[in-house]
């Protein structure tokens, strides 16, 4: 019910459904089927990767985007882990270059939380700067969302590959 009404809300407002799901808090154990019910191409609630991954959801091969919390601007705030901008910039480029040389062997993903309210403020937002020169810099990164991340990874991952390809 609260996933109909959620993907309602943002048609409403978007003008077309979410096709992705991150629960802000914990899931259900049903979360996941209820996803798969309603045509998600994927969900981030999960935490315990840097690379997408399929799972088997009655019968269903369902896509699973981790998300992280460190690279998030959230920790400005929830955790005051980053005092600084530049503190962030500094973290979120240090594991940006670790999963870039990890990307050489394995596919590598890294989420960065971005909220207009965090790294929106004017002592902050150079740290935004900081980090896309560094990727500029560095090379081989494709800044995407994460629908485009399910679509690429699902295009390319063969149907009975079953886990991570």
């Amino acid at each position: 019910k609260e996933i109909l009404a959620t993907v309602a809300a943002i048609e409403t407002v978007a003008g077309r459904p979410p096709v992705g799901w991150h629960t802000r808090s914990a899931p259900t154990a049903d979360t996941r089927a209820l996803l798969v019910e309603n045509g998600f191409l994927y969900d981030s609630d999960a935490y315990n990767d840097d690379t997408p991954y399929f799972v088997h959801v009655n019968g269903h091969r369902h896509l699973v985007l981790p998300y992280a919390f460190d690279t998030n601007d959230m920790q400005f705030q929830n955790t005051n882990r980053y005092a600084t901008g530049a503190e962030f910039a500094h973290y979120v480029c240090a594991a940006f270059d670790w999963l870039h040389d990890e990307g050489m062997v394995f596919p590598r993903m890294l989420s960065i939380g971005l909220h207009l309210r965090m790294i929106g403020r004017p002592g902050r937002i150079g740290a935004l700067q900081a980090i896309f020169d560094h990727l500029a810099r560095k090379g081989g990164a494709w800044l995407a969302t994460r629908e485009q991340i399910a679509r690429h990874w699902i295009a390319r991952s063969p149907a009975d590959a079953g886990g991570a390809v």
